[in-house]
């Protein structure tokens, strides 16, 4: 079957009864102070904000501007399937972090191993798994994020602070391969922060909600002159944790909010055809993290799995006596979780720089330089599997020491070393215009981005060993360790990590759009990419016969990973009439390989990844009775070379992962949005996703496994899926339903809005099938309702009051598939309902 074929029997392959899936944008609403998806309360937009622009002429929609090309143009415009939310829709639906984002994008989900603040994307099945670079890029006016270390996820993406004070985020779905700085898979998330306004104006807003959450932020357009300009703008939302730790060690609350985030902007027009536009920001950020929460034991430990018939021996009855002394003291609830580290949090410490030049060469030439500066820093304690066990065979104790807990995974911080601090250089050189009576629109570039180590990066972690939890914060030196193994060392352990990554990224690329008339339009873009990835890292081993110190060992490994690779795309569109366009693209995307410190040498690098994505679409606006939109996508992906991870355990690495290229998968699905202004009053949004996604081929990686790292790491090898399995976090069915509803109330009383959103993500995989039964989540649903009184009898005011998750629906959003390897289950589970309320001063020249 060719391309073309597959493409045109996606509808007829996917599941009928399940409800279809989401790509494309929400439509705008008809007013400027109608917000039109996710929560409807009305916008007061700027004049020169960049979503939305002025009424197009035989529309009586309003126009939404993206930036998906580089370069602004019209929603409608845009051969690709795209969702935009504005600044309004993210504070109504409370979005603060990654993981609430992707609750109200269909196509997008994250993976939550470590927590909503280190949570990475997933885009239509393309996902950033531990210790790979990210499948979806996030950029904050045009830059990408810096990066983190590899041993655990950080930067990469949206953590807490960034989402505030936008115009707009904009989500691209599918291989962004040409004109982004980074080569990516899954996709892009851009964010666009408010730029400094011509007139002082500003806001101060101040929110209070359940679990004790008080957020204060504010912004300030300050015009120096009519050439020079400032915007600071300041975000700080704490709220306590909704994960109850019944050990009540380290902290009561876990996943906690509690950042500070400050961003200042200035513009200056140096002259009539030079912009300087620069952002300086910085986000504090300290969580009580998260841990995972124990649910289930495997009773059936008996069989051919050598290594589940070990941890049987050592676990089993462990595990079982820990859930009923919770079940006994009334503490099994869903958000009771045990973590017994002394000090568990997630510390995010982020500074950036970004300068962007623009010259306006001639009236269809445009010089563009991007410089950009970035530090991250970032600390973090997590009680991976949440346990709570003694040392024990087949229920009788071997420990002598009650103050010790035997431990299979666990990660504590290293109190001269955080997990990462990298500084990022970003410098891009961009060129663009429009030739021969603007038939010909172009652009092209160079780009560069380095991000290098400041020090020493890692955690003291500690598995399959007794240990008392409070002296793995020690300093390395082993005098400080209270552990003890009687396995001698065979396979557990504490592991001091020394990590240090460095990353290189240079390209060059161009595109450029051909209309050939008011109706055909070509567009071919291409680049090349030169990637490499250097890392030294040194892993200190201690170990320990009964409660004797056994002399460490110390390994040090430098791997490298080398890749480069062409990408780009092929693209034709048709508008057959006004407000309609159809279009087909090919886009072959790629993703660098590189190198895993915490895994052991000889399967401490790999590949890169290569997609080739056939995507066929319509964008049709239409003013009839009932104005509105309608957006479709439909695509299928060829996925070769596929990084994929194992887990397994070493006695050099402990409980570890790596990445491996050894696998195929076929990825296809539609997207689509519809959105109709009923009256003018009342609009109706509907977006949806449906994704068919299976590994249909890996190879099997135990024996390449057992050579690193020796027999027991190849009886313990787990993959992430099987074949004939969905790829992880690709949610099979989306779809998101809004409503928003300008109440008929007296116009001297102000305007009152009521919002509804209904989000339901549907099964998506989390661990392989033969991990357990757990490696499926469940579908979830979410409802949001708010109801908005702005210009409160005419005057600044507004005043809104929200609730997330209403229903209070309880749904798990990450399970470890250790059900048969470890013998227990753990998982992370999503934010219970939220209700608040946030008041809102606007002042100066706002409309």
């Amino acid at each position: 079957m060719t391309q073309v074929d597959e493409l045109a029997s996606i509808l007829g392959s996917v599941d009928a009864s399940s409800p279809a899936i989401d790509t494309a944008a929400p439509p705008a609403a008809l007013k400027p102070t109608q917000s039109p998806s996710v929560n409807f309360v009305p916008e007061k937009e700027n004049p020169d904000s960049t979503t939305i622009a002025k009424p197009r002429a035989k529309s009586m929609l309003e126009e939404i501007v993206v930036t998906a090309q580089r370069r602004e143009q019209s929603l409608q415009d845009v051969p690709m399937s795209i969702t935009v939310l504005d600044a309004k829709q993210i504070a109504n639906a409370n979005i603060t972090n990654a993981s609430d984002l992707a609750a109200y994008t269909p196509s997008m989900s994250t993976n939550q191993r470590f927590g909503a603040d280190n949570a990475t994307f997933s885009i239509r099945g393309f996902t950033q798994e531990l210790r790979t670079t990210s499948s979806v890029a996030t950029y904050m006016a045009e830059v990408v994020a810096p990066r983190g270390q590899s041993s655990q996820p950080s930067g990469d993406g949206a953590g807490p602070g960034s989402l505030f004070d936008l115009a707009n985020v904009q989500v691209l779905k599918g291989p962004q391969g040409t004109l982004f700085g980074r080569n990516t898979t899954g996709g892009a998330v851009l964010l666009t922060p408010n730029k400094p306004k011509d007139e002082f104006e500003g806001y101060v807003e101040v929110s209070g909600s359940e679990r004790n959450g008080m957020r204060t932020q504010g912004a300030v357009s300050l015009p120096v002159s009519e050439t020079l300009k400032f915007r600071i703008a300041i975000d700080k939302n704490k709220r306590d944790g909704y994960i109850n730790n019944v050990t009540k060690i380290g902290t009561d609350k876990l996943a906690s909010v509690d950042y500070t985030s400050v961003r200042l902007s200035s513009v200056w027009d140096i002259a009539d055809e030079v912009n300087n536009y620069t952002v300086a920001s910085y986000i504090n950020s300290n969580s009580t993290g998260s841990s995972g929460q124990l649910f289930a034991c495997n009773p059936n430990t008996v069989g051919v799995k050598l290594f589940l018939l070990f941890s049987g021996l050592l676990q089993a009855q462990p595990c079982q006596a820990q859930l009923n002394r919770q079940a006994a003291a009334g503490k099994k609830g869903f958000y009771d979780n045990v973590s017994t580290i002394p000090d568990p949090m997630t510390a995010i410490k982020e500074k950036r720089l970004i300068n962007t030049l623009t010259w306006n060469l001639t009236e269809d030439i445009t010089l563009k330089n991007i410089l950009a500066y970035a530090h991250l820093n970032t600390k973090n304690g997590t009680d991976i599997f949440g346990t709570q066990f003694t040392y024990s065979l087949a229920g009788l104790p071997l420990d002598p020491d009650s103050n010790r807990e035997f431990k299979t995974g666990v990660s504590v911080l290293n109190p001269t070393e955080p997990v990462t601090s990298q500084a990022s250089y970003v410098g891009e050189l961009q060129l663009q215009g429009q030739s021969f009576d603007d038939a010909l629109q172009w652009q092209g570039g160079v780009y560069y981005e380095t991000s290098r180590p400041d020090g020493y990066s890692g955690n003291n972690s500690a598995g399959l060993v007794s240990c008392n939890m409070a002296s793995l914060l020690g300093d390395g030196v082993i005098k400080k360790f209270d552990c003890y193994d009687p396995l001698e060392g065979v396979v557990g352990g504490v592991l001091v990590q020394h990590y240090k990554t460095t990353y290189l990224n240079r390209a060059v690329y161009s595109q450029a759009t051909w209309h050939i008339n008011e109706q055909f339009s070509v567009t071919g873009g291409l680049r090349y990419t030169w990637d490499r990835t250097e890392g030294y890292g040194i892993k200190t081993r201690y170990g320990w016969a009964f409660g004797f110190a056994q002399a460490p060992t110390t390994q040090i490994t430098t791997p490298k990973a080398v890749s480069k690779a062409p990408t780009g795309l092929l693209e034709v569109d048709y508008k057959p009439f006004d407000g309609t366009m159809v279009y087909g693209k090919y886009v072959r995307g790629y993703r660098q390989g590189s190198v895993i410190l915490a895994s052991d040498p000889g399967i401490d690098t790999f590949k890169p990844e290569k997609v080739d994505t056939y995507e066929i679409g319509l964008k049709t606006e239409f003013d009839w009775m009932i104005p509105g939109r309608i957006n479709l996508a439909a695509f299928t992906n060829d996925f070769s070379n596929q990084q994929l991870q194992l887990g397994y355990v070493s006695p050099t690495s402990l409980q570890t992962t790596t990445i491996v290229n050894a696998g195929k998968s076929r990825i296809r699905g539609v997207e689509g949005d519809a959105y109709f202004q009923i009256l003018e009053s009342l609009t109706l949004g509907f977006s949806f996703s449906l994704l068919d996604t299976k590994l249909l081929k890996q190879e099997d990686q135990t024996a390449r496994v057992g050579a690193a790292g020796g027999p027991i790491a190849q009886i313990s090898v787990v993959p992430i899926a099987d074949v004939g399995d969905e790829l992880p976090y690709a949610p099979k069915q989306t779809y998101v339903t809004n409503l928003t509803w300008r109440l008929p109330v007296p116009e001297k009383l102000g305007n009152v809005d009521f919002g509804a959103t209904y989000s339901a993500i549907g099964q998506q995989r989390s661990a392989a099938s033969s991990s357990g039964p757990f490696g499926l989540l469940d579908s979830f649903n979410l409802l949001n309702l708010n109801l908005a009184w702005n210009n409160i009898f005419n005057t600044s005011l507004d005043v809104v009051v929200f609730g997330t998750n209403v229903l209070g629906e309880k749904y798990t959003t990450y399970t470890s598939g250790t059900y048969n390897l470890l013998g227990f289950e753990t998982r992370s589970v999503g934010s219970p309902r939220l209700i608040g309320a946030r008041l809102r001063c606007n002042f100066g020249n706002v409309d």
